[in-house]
């Protein structure tokens, strides 16, 4: 257990990228698609139900990019939100899931002029995909993600201070370090 928790800021950033990337592979995908008996095939994109889907999915990424070089305390937080990121994804897609099936009837009645239970007439076929399922996984990655980085926020390694890399022996200043023609900032 504990060369996992050793790896913990590594584990915490994939898990995140691969929660972003399923969230935002999810909402651009067509989520329900409808054969009309003129050969027209209408497709809903998951983005035109699930535009939050998308922003949450961006906001894991940056976040696994911020999560990394914060300090203990502000990975307990961004932590937290990691979690409360993945249970919005979750929910935001569980939700505009069960409108799939709405919005290609909107679709239908927009392309045919034709509306409520008359529509039968002019459908061929109808699938509804299984794409909203992987946004519903990139949330609960999220959500894995955010409680792996609060267990292990404390086991990873600490960040060097700006200065001390300019440190040298002798006064310690960087500018005397380079007026004995040394680099700095090996």
């Amino acid at each position: 257990m504990s060369a996992l928790l050793a790896r913990g800021r590594s584990i915490t950033v994939l898990l995140l990228l691969l929660a972003a990337a399923l969230g935002m592979l999810a909402a651009t995908q067509p989520w329900g698609t409808v054969q009309l008996t003129d050969g027209r095939v209408l497709t809903v994109a998951g983005q035109e139900l699930a535009g939050g889907a998308t922003i949450m999915a961006l906001a894991l990424a940056a976040l696994a990019l911020v999560l990394p070089i914060s300090g203990t305390l502000w990975r307990f937080v961004l932590a937290l939100l990691a979690a409360v990121l993945g249970v919005g994804l979750v929910t935001h897609v569980q939700s505009s899931r069960d409108g799939i099936v709405a919005a290609l009837d909107a679709r239908v009645a927009d392309a045919t002029g034709i509306a409520g239970s008359a529509q039968g007439s002019e459908i061929v076929g109808t699938v509804v995909s299984a794409w909203p399922l992987l946004g519903i996984a990139g949330g609960t990655l999220a959500i894995l993600a955010g409680g792996w980085a609060a267990v292990s926020a404390r086991s990873w390694p600490a960040r060097a201070t700006r200065a001390a890399r300019y440190e040298r022996t002798g006064s310690g200043l960087a500018w005397d370090a380079l007026d004995d023609g040394e680099d700095p900032t090996r």
